[in-house]
């Protein structure tokens, strides 16, 4: 389920104008679409499909007939059966002149609080929440007292942004760690090490010759063929170091709703 809505000004009986309200005409709204989302799910022996329409900002496009006039935000739930028409079941809308709030605008975001509407002898209001970023997802979650919206797109970005902010893990995953960052300690301490080691060799062939030259010929082999093995060695400490840094810097991350 999906979407969301907006209707009037605060305390005015006019539809929502994104463009002439103080808050909302900082933001990207100007451009919003008609928009729909809709959720089937399984109920035997019939199928519930629940679609949700967002007319934000006045946007160009026709809302369904069963939506009733100049909605802002509609639901609608249709009954399926096999062989039978649909069956509308459910009709939920919160229509234009209803006085709204908008509440925690900053460059992330902001949201959007409804009035109540009337649905049969009920009443039910609805909060949705806009988040700042480059892609689109959407989740909507209904109760049957209250419509809960939340959208991640760029049509919350502030106009004068360049970019949307880089999207936020997941509750309890981390951040991901630059490659950079993690290579480059690997990088320094395999260095520090092979010069360690050179060190060592170079001292002890000195010592060698200066103890009896006729044995520096013998050091030299010995120092070539330890380079040579530790050459050999290198691709596989290499890879296994890279492993290792690629592996941590995959962990963590963001996955849609």
């Amino acid at each position: 389920m999906a979407l969301l809505v907006i209707a009037a000004a605060v305390s005015t009986t006019s539809a929502l104008e994104c463009s002439k309200d103080d808050v909302l005409s900082k933001y990207r709204l100007s451009d919003i679409p008609l928009v729909s989302t809709s959720k089937l799910d399984d109920t035997p022996p019939s199928k519930t499909n629940t679609t949700w329409y967002f007319n934000l900002c006045q946007a160009e496009g026709e809302l369904p007939a069963d939506c009733p006039k100049n909605s802002q935000i509609c639901g609608v739930q249709t009954v399926l059966l096999a062989g039978e028409d649909p069956i509308v079941s459910q009709v939920i809308s919160w229509g234009q002149g209803l006085s709204y709030t908008v509440e925690n605008d900053t460059e992330s975001g902001f949201v959007v609080k409804m009035g109540e509407t009337n649905w049969g002898s009920n009443t039910v209001d609805s909060t949705l929440k806009f988040n700042c970023a480059k892609d689109d997802d959407l989740s909507v979650e209904w109760d049957s007292k209250a419509l809960s919206l939340s959208w991640n797109t760029p049509f919350a970005c502030l106009k004068d942004s360049k970019k949307p902010p880089p999207e936020k893990p997941k509750d309890g995953e981390k951040n991901k760690e630059p490659a950079d960052d993690s290579w480059g300690w690997f990088t320094w301490l395999f260095i520090i090490l092979v010069l360690a080691f050179g060190v060592y060799i170079i001292m002890g062939a000195w010592l060698t010759f200066t103890r009896s030259p006729a044995d520096f010929s013998d050091a030299v082999h010995d120092f070539v063929d330890t380079l040579k093995s530790l050459a050999q060695g290198v691709p596989s400490f290499v890879s296994e170091i890279f492993g290792r840094a690629v592996g941590r810097g995959d962990r963590g991350g963001y996955s849609a709703v």
